[in-house]
C-alpha cells in the first residue's frame, strides 16, 4: 500500500516537471523537423510528410504508473516523437543512413525483424536519437542536450496498416477474435507485397527513362520506335535541357499538347534537331525581352515547337511571344534558303 501511494506521489511530481519542460520538447520536435527536411532535401529524397508530436500530460503519466518507472525522462524515449512518411522502401534505408550519420543514436530497431514469418504488425524502422554536442552552440539547440527523440520511418502502406491497426486498438496477435485473424494476416501479407511491387516498378520506371536517354544519344535511328509519354519526354527533356527549371505537371500538360496536334516522340526529336544550333541564342533573346531567369524545359519545348511545327505555331496566342516566334521562325528559314541557293 505504501509502495502505490509513493508512486502516487511520484506522479504528481513528474506530471509538474513534465508540465514545466514540455516546451523543450516541442522546441526539440520543431528544430528537428526542420533539420530532416534539410537533410531530405539535400540528398533529394521526396517524402510524404515528416512531422512531430509531444506526449500529451495524461499520456506521461498514465505510462509512468503502468511501466513503473523510477526516472521516467530518461526511461520514457518517446516524449517527443517524429515521423517521416515517405513512398519506398529503399527512402526507407536512405534515411536511416541519414539518421545514423546526423544525430546521436542511442537506439535502432526495425520493427518487422520482430515479427515471425506468420505474424501481423506494423512495420516500420525507429530510431532514438540525441542531439550532437556540436548543434548544441546553436542558439535554437541550448538547453536541449540530454533530450531524447523517437524517430519513425514508414513507407505510405506501412503508415496505411500502422493507422488501422490503431484504429482497432489490436496490440498483439492474441488480442484479435480467431475468427479475423486468418484475414488480418493476408491483408498484412498483401500490403507487404504491395509495397515490394511499387520498389519494383519504381526500378523498372527509371531503367526505361536511362533507356530512353541512352537511345536518344547512341541511337538517334531507333528514336522513333519511343512512344511519347511523360516519362519518355521528361527522360529527354533533362537529357538535353539539364540545367533548365523541371515541373512534371508542366511536362504533362505539354503531353496533352502534344497529343492534340498529333506530335509523336520523333517529330518533337526531329524538330529539336532541327533548330539545336540556334538554341542558345533563342534562349538569350527570349531571356532579355521577357525578363526571365532562364527558360523551362517545357517552355523551351514550346519554343522548338512553335518555330518548326506551322500548325503548333498558329495555335499560340497573339503576343510578345508569338511575335518572337515568328521573328525566328522567319530567321531560320531564311538561313535554310540560302543554303538550298549555295
Amino acid at each position: 500500500m505504501a509502495k502505490k501511494s509513493q508512486t502516487k506521489i511520484n506522479s504528481g511530481e513528474f506530471s509538474e516537471r513534465f508540465s514545466k519542460d514540455k516546451h523543450k520538447y516541442d522546441t526539440l520536435g520543431t528544430n528537428l523537423v526542420q533539420a530532416l527536411k534539410l537533410f531530405l532535401n539535400e540528398n533529394d529524397l521526396k517524402v510524404l510528410s515528416v512531422d512531430f508530436r509531444t506526449k500529451d500530460k495524461d499520456s506521461f503519466v498514465e505510462k509512468i504508473e503502468r511501466k513503473s518507472y523510477e526516472n521516467p525522462f530518461d526511461d520514457i524515449e518517446d516524449i517527443c516523437g517524429i515521423r517521416i512518411i515517405c513512398y519506398y522502401q529503399s527512402d526507407v534505408n536512405k534515411i536511416a543512413d541519414i539518421i545514423s550519420n546526423e544525430f546521436e543514436v542511442i537506439e535502432n530497431q526495425d520493427k518487422e525483424q520482430l515479427l515471425e514469418a506468420d505474424q501481423f504488425g506494423y512495420r516500420s524502422t525507429h530510431f532514438i536519437v540525441k542531439i550532437k554536442k556540436e548543434w548544441l552552440q546553436a542558439p535554437n539547440y541550448r538547453n536541449l542536450e540530454n533530450l531524447k527523440a523517437e524517430i519513425q520511418i514508414r513507407t505510405v502502406l506501412m503508415h496505411a496498416w500502422a493507422e488501422i491497426e490503431h484504429k482497432l486498438a489490436y496490440k498483439k496477435e492474441s488480442d484479435i477474435p480467431k475468427q479475423f485473424r486468418n484475414k488480418f494476416s493476408q491483408l498484412a501479407a498483401i500490403l507487404k507485397n504491395t509495397d515490394e511491387q511499387f520498389e519494383e516498378l519504381k526500378n523498372k520506371i527509371t531503367d526505361y527513362k536511362e533507356d530512353v536517354i541512352e537511345i536518344a544519344k547512341n541511337e538517334p535511328n531507333e528514336i522513333s520506335k519511343i512512344e511519347l509519354n511523360l516519362d519518355s519526354l521528361q527522360a529527354f527533356l533533362d537529357d538535353k535541357f539539364p540545367n533548365r527549371n523541371k515541373v512534371i505537371g508542366y511536362t504533362g500538360a505539354l503531353i496533352d499538347e502534344f497529343l492534340t496536334f498529333n506530335i509523336s516522340m520523333n517529330e518533337f526529336i526531329s524538330c529539336y534537331e532541327k533548330i539545336e544550333s540556334y538554341l542558345l541564342e533563342i534562349e538569350e533573346d527570349f531571356v532579355k525581352t521577357f525578363g526571365f531567369y532562364n527558360l523551362t524545359q517545357t517552355r523551351t519545348a514550346r519554343l522548338i515547337m512553335g518555330i518548326s511545327n506551322t500548325e503548333y505555331f498558329n495555335q499560340l496566342p497573339d503576343g510578345m511571344f508569338k511575335a518572337l516566334i515568328q521573328e525566328w521562325r522567319g530567321i531560320i528559314q531564311k538561313d535554310e534558303d540560302n543554303k538550298k541557293t549555295k
